[in-house]
């Protein structure tokens, strides 16, 4: 459910953005995604690792951050073709300000550098360079959770703290501001999911349930609904005393009432009849197989919702055009799942995953 809510967030502006869940609490997706890519790289590598097989796990995780980065700079230029096409129908060079395309186009020789290094990330393009860092770093949380799982969750704690009362941020260039998705903050999201996924895996379950802990969560997302249907987030600086990173649910540092937040959605749901129901979900249903193969569908879902958001700003709009587009991508990410899983059955191998995102859902 994590890639279709992605979808439909990225496609700007439609009528069914309204009914995703990050106009109801100070999380979104994204929090989710990156979650669950740490309790799946726990699921599929840590076991392995601690049984010995640490120079394979490494090589392996090594292939998929080679995978992950040569992906994104395909994506940025795919992205970067959809606007110039919409450019060169309607001849509104204004398009390109819509994912902060502006560089590429006006410099491309210093913009294709920056977009190598990273520094230089378009709109709706800066998850998948946050994912690299993160796959990037994975052997070395594999060493340090291996010797101790408490060591490596306080040393990650640490640099997010650190990076959030300090404002330290990985380096963008040419546009201002520093990465959308921080690195130095959002992975301690990513090893708290890989936590609780080397917990599953060595006492046969996350995190166990407490009533009390289960309500006070609840609490918890029922405040942060209050607070978006009402008044609406806070400013910054609202409670001059403490820091923002304590008071202020915002993305790029992901603060602490974010950071919350996400994890109670998380052990409500993991402790409702809705865990039992993802779980019940046969190995051919299309939410399944969109799990199995998140890196292609998640791709997938980028460029259609990117050609959406080109679509929408040169006429096509409505109600009608947004429901009917964003139910046509969602089926195209279905029909790529549903036909990578007939190859993986066909060719008798395991599924090529983000790793997937657990089964984002």
């Amino acid at each position: 459910m994590a890639l279709i809510t992605i979808f439909i967030n990225h496609v700007s502006g439609n009528v069914l953005e309204q009914v995703t869940h990050k106009n109801f609490g100070f999380s979104d997706a994204a929090d989710l995604f990156v979650m669950f890519a740490g309790y799946a790289a726990a699921a599929a590598y840590f076991s392995r690792y601690e049984i010995g097989q640490r120079l394979a796990v490494s090589l392996k995780v090594a292939s998929r951050a080679v995978k992950l980065y040569t992906t994104h700079l395909a994506l940025v230029v795919l992205g970067g073709a959809v606007f110039a096409l919409g450019v060169i129908r309607t001849g509104d060079f204004g398009l390109f300000s819509v994912i902060a395309l502006e560089p590429l186009m006006m410099d491309p020789a210093e913009a294709l550098v920056s977009a190598v290094t990273l520094s230089y990330q378009p709109g709706f393009l800066n998850i998948l360079p946050l994912y690299f860092v993160l796959i990037g770093m994975l052997p070395l949380l594999l060493h340090l959770a291996s010797r101790s799982l408490s060591v490596a969750v306080a040393l990650s704690a640490a640099l997010y703290t650190a990076a959030g009362l300090t404002g330290t941020n990985l380096p963008a260039y040419p546009m201002p501001g520093g990465w959308f998705f921080n690195p130095l903050s959002w992975q301690f999201l990513f090893v708290i999911g890989f936590a609780l996924g080397a917990r599953r895996n060595r006492r046969g379950a996350a995190m166990p349930c407490h009533r009390g802990a289960w309500y006070a969560a609840l609490a918890y997302l029922l405040l942060a609904l209050v607070v978006m249907r009402g008044p609406g987030l806070p400013p910054a600086g609202w409670i001059p005393f403490l820091p923002d990173l304590l008071t202020v649910p915002e993305k790029q540092f992901l603060s602490v009432p974010r950071l919350l937040h996400v994890l109670a959605l998380c052990y409500v749901v993991a402790h409702s009849p809705l865990q039992g129901w993802a779980r019940g979900l046969p190995r051919h249903h299309p939410l399944s197989m969109m799990g199995r193969h998140s890196l292609p569908v998640f791709c997938t879902g980028l460029v259609v919702s990117i050609t959406g958001v080109a679509l929408k700003q040169t006429g096509f709009g409505g109600p009608v055009f947004d429901i009917a587009y964003v139910t046509a991508g969602i089926a195209t990410q279905m029909l790529v799942a549903s036909m990578l899983s007939l190859a993986e059955k066909r060719r008798g191998a395991g599924p090529s995953t983000l790793p997937a995102a657990a089964q984002p859902s």
